[in-house]
């Protein structure tokens, strides 16, 4: 399997193959085209998502990675970028799958411990779905499992594990985050291991589907010409972890708040959100 050097490329392939090789069901009353367990191997330097018919949201993946660094599983911050969240939070606005409530904490210390402590180590996982979200009427059951980190040949790789992901309210900011994350646990390690390199990101899937209401999307983006892609990469961490706990770095403390000035605004717009990104991010 070789390593996509650009997601959007990717998805064009994996749309094709779902159309020939899978299958329509309707889970919930609404369908899908779907397949299952796929693995897709990605570069992490090539993970926003961008056709002609439904550019990257830069807008709404700003907010949600403001969301998931407050780790706050209220949605009245969210829905000043997406209304998708109030379709799945319980009567008192509250959701499950706030990323950074799951994983900023003891389970990415878990995996980085782990690391540093045995560079060839298989334990550094990080479990995201639980147990205790097993209950009747929950309509925001995670759909990420975990996540496995590894070195090998001198290079952190990372694998993603999704009970199911759709490819266009999912996938589409899942995979900027995800390699947000590792590009977040290779600065940690840095210290430990200098010559380390940023490896591969497989992004694994029991059912990768897309809804209805995106056909006629799916169909339009496989017959487009291939867009140069977008080069994503960290500058430098957001915040650093000690104990268990999720500390700020200048950089997480500034993005915060310029976050916030931003929104005090009316309309935010696609530029602006690419504009403050780009402090953190390279994003050429």
């Amino acid at each position: 399997m070789s390593v996509a050097q650009s997601i959007s490329n990717e998805i064009k392939h994996l749309i094709q193959k779902i159309n020939h090789e899978g299958s329509e069901s309707s889970p919930r009353g609404q369908k899908v085209r779907e397949i299952e367990l796929e693995t897709l191997k990605l570069n992490p330097h090539f993970t926003l998502m961008d056709f002609e018919k439904r550019p990257f949201n830069f807008k709404y993946f700003m907010g949600e990675l403001g969301w998931y660094l407050l780790k706050d599983r209220n949605i009245g911050f969210i829905n000043s970028f997406s209304n998708f969240w109030k379709n799945v939070a319980d009567e008192g606005g509250f959701i499950n799958s706030n990323y950074g409530s799951l994983l900023f904490g003891n389970q990415l210390q878990w995996a980085l411990d782990s690391l540093k402590k045995d560079k060839n180590t298989r334990q550094a996982v990080c479990f995201l779905n639980q147990p205790k979200f097993q209950y009747e009427g929950n309509k925001d059951f995670v759909c990420t499992m975990y996540l496995n980190f590894w070195i090998r040949d001198n290079q952190l790789h990372m694998k993603v594990q999704m009970r199911s992901n759709d490819i266009f309210y999912g996938l589409s900011y899942d995979a900027p985050f995800f390699s947000f994350v590792q590009q977040s646990m290779w600065y940690w390690l840095k210290d430990t291991y200098t010559e380390l390199e940023i490896g591969n990101y497989y992004h694994s899937a029991d059912n990768i589907h897309y809804y209805e209401r995106h056909f006629d999307l799916a169909d339009e983006i496989i017959k487009e010409d291939n867009k140069p892609p977008y080069w994503f990469h960290l500058k430098a961490p957001l915040f650093f972890l000690k104990n268990g706990n999720m500390l700020p770095t200048v950089e997480g403390l500034r993005f915060m708040e310029n976050l916030s000035i931003l929104m005090k605004q009316e309309n935010i717009s696609q530029q602006e959100s690419r504009e403050l990104l780009s402090n953190y991010f390279y994003i050429q």
